[in-house]
């Protein structure tokens, strides 16, 4: 099979959603992708249940000939047993506009009429379509009021629904916007704030936590802004039913009994009637509170879904809600190095995560997330400070402790895409291990501090 990064052919054909074949790549749907279970804009069909659901949501599919598994020859064929098509082809893709171009455009008249002083690279594209806007540095006051605000927030709202039976959606919607533009600008930073921020209450930052891998998931897929503003509301939501459980249960340490498992796993019930009794939450963000612990094997609770059953906003909200736990110290468990956490993740791609969930989750977070302490081949101990997004385990990393692990008179920045990864190389450099937040006694935010009024 051809590549189809490297393939400079264009040609799109309109086929009947009954002759959908393992191996077509689909391009388009005739009608919106949100309103069907698929989370990816385009995707190759790899079994009998996708292409079910492809006839149940579509009468008919746009199939890009030159990607997938099948030949041209294949695909053409079915096209032909099923009517005219719907084509695009080279002489007309060049009319097309570029992904990005005038996004990529306007960043640079903005920056030439304004913002001179901004370094260059504040202007780059990221691979999702958003334009990074900001420096990491330059961000992380911003990321730091909006997270700090949120948390109030969300303190506020689980003291509503644990006295009144219901939270306000208007009083959210204010700080999760604040939130979602800094991460917009550069996610970097928020992610730095998230790992910088555990000593606030637990609950508190497991809520916001999964807020913001629920937004920056959805940045990576190119959501626009009213979808991103839903995936964060709906991931901060996903245990708000836990104010409704017994204390002792709540704070329980160690792994909860199975005769009480049943009565944790009410937090979802409660948490639904929370937002049916408040005004303002739609069906995504009821789907992210109702099903983020379904599970694509069918193992997860409470309806035991299976695959593409899981609405696509709940598959998201599952696969952020278990990082932001397996990261943090809590009742159940030690905080895991979010390196570990990655590769447990890739473990359960496929089962019980979906494995693009699982792809682009950790193609966003890195696997060695923002923020995270990570340690080098020579020995020296350092802070991830700035995602790769090309090669995911050559990030920009702070050295803050050297060989012996004592502190360096200053911070020495060392960006790993621009060294040598072979290990036959002289001045090769690259990170061995992940360790856990607060490992060496290193605090990240210590390096921004940012203030806020």
């Amino acid at each position: 099979m051809q590549d189809a990064r490297f393939t400079t052919k264009l040609e799109r054909i309109t086929i009947d959603s009954s002759n959908a074949t393992v191996g077509m790549y689909v391009t388009k749907l005739d009608r919106p992708w949100l309103e069907t279970p698929f989370v990816f804009q385009g995707f190759e069909i790899r079994d009998g249940e996708e292409i079910d659901l492809l006839q149940q949501y579509c009468q008919t599919i746009i199939v890009d000939v030159y990607r997938g598994s099948l030949s041209p020859t294949q695909i053409r064929s079915l096209q032909a047993a099923h009517g005219p098509s719907t084509k695009v082809t080279d002489k007309s893709a060049k009319k097309r506009k570029e992904p990005g171009k005038l996004r990529r455009w306007l960043v640079n008249v903005l920056l030439r009429l304004g913002l001179k002083g901004r370094k260059k690279r504040a202007s780059k594209l990221s691979e999702d379509g958003y334009a990074i806007t900001s420096t990491v540095r330059g961000e992380a006051k911003s990321a730091y009021r909006a997270y700090v605000r949120l948390c109030r927030k969300y303190e506020q709202a689980a003291l509503s629904a644990a006295q009144h039976g219901k939270i306000s959606r208007q009083a959210l919607d204010k700080a999760v916007v604040q939130v979602i533009e800094s991460i917009l600008r550069n996610p970097d930073a928020m992610a730095w704030t998230v790992f910088s921020r555990r000593q606030i209450a637990q609950s508190t930052t497991r809520a916001v936590g999964t807020a913001v891998w629920c937004a920056m998931l959805g940045r990576q897929l190119s959501f626009d802004r009213q979808q991103l503003h839903e995936l964060a509301v709906g991931g901060l939501l996903l245990d708000i039913g836990m104010v409704r459980l017994p204390a002792q249960l709540r704070e329980h340490e160690g792994r909860i009994p199975d005769e009480q498992f049943s009565q944790l796993m009410q937090h979802v019930e409660f948490g639904l009637d929370i937002l049916c009794r408040s005004d303002g939450f739609n069906r995504r963000v009821l789907d992210m509170v109702a099903h983020h612990h379904e599970r694509t094997d069918g193992s997860g609770y409470p309806a035991g879904l299976k695959g593409k059953a899981i609405p696509a906003f709940a598959r998201i909200a599952g696969i952020a809600d278990t990082f932001d736990a397996m990261t943090s110290s809590n009742a159940y468990s030690p905080a895991y190095a979010a390196f570990d956490v990655g590769r447990t993740l890739n473990e359960m791609s496929g089962k019980q995560f979906d494995a693009e969930v699982v792809e682009q989750f950790l193609q966003t977070v890195g696997m060695f997330p923002t923020g995270s302490v990570v340690e080098l081949n020579n020995g020296q101990i350092g802070l991830v400070i700035e995602q790769n997004r090309n090669q995911a385990l050559r990030p920009k990393v702070m050295v803050l402790l050297d060989q012996a692990h004592c502190p360096l008179e200053s911070p020495n920045i060392v960006e790993l895409r621009d060294l040598p990864p072979d290990a036959t190389h002289a001045n090769a450099v690259w990170i061995i291990k992940g360790h856990e937040h607060g490992a060496f006694g290193i605090d990240p935010m210590n390096y921004f501090k940012p203030r806020i009024d």
